[in-house]
């Protein structure tokens, strides 16, 4: 009897730790890197994620929202393409995606009378599926205008 629930209690524990590393169809993206810190809004910077997926099919959708110190009064997601990956269509893939913002992805000197000196981003991927992501909260990071 002892031997059974022994057998029983480690084949469950076994069946709880498969399903903790599986990945299923829904992605994966979490914050990897800035380029830079502060960021100069002339010059833009790279910011680095990892993402993952269960079958492979993260080609659709890279939307994100700069939120910056002042209120939004809504928030309006930009989205990007993902960058290619077909080989890995239909198996687990995990990858690393690089958003690049350019100088007129920062708000303009004047186009605000709050400073805008401080951004983080609201980032989910969709994929070729419609699954989308949870969506991340990048930390904040320093804005200069000069």
């Amino acid at each position: 009897m002892k031997k059974i629930a022994f057998l029983s209690l480690f084949s469950l524990l076994a069946v709880g730790a498969c399903k903790k590393d599986s990945l299923g169809t829904k992605p994966v993206i979490a914050f990897k890197s800035y380029s830079s810190s502060p960021v100069f809004a002339n010059t833009g910077m790279d910011v680095t994620f990892d993402v993952s997926d269960g079958d492979g099919d993260i080609e659709n959708t890279f939307n994100f929202a700069a939120i910056y110190d002042v209120a939004p009064t809504d928030t309006a997601f930009e989205s990007r393409p993902m960058p290619g990956l077909d080989a890995h269509k239909g198996s687990k893939v995990t990858a690393e995606v690089v958003l690049h913002l350019i100088d007129t992805d920062f708000p303009q000197i004047g186009t605000n009378p709050v400073d805008k000196d401080s951004v983080h981003y609201l980032v989910f991927i969709v994929d070729d599926a419609g699954n989308r992501s949870d969506t991340i909260v990048t930390p904040k990071l320093q804005v200069r205008y000069n």
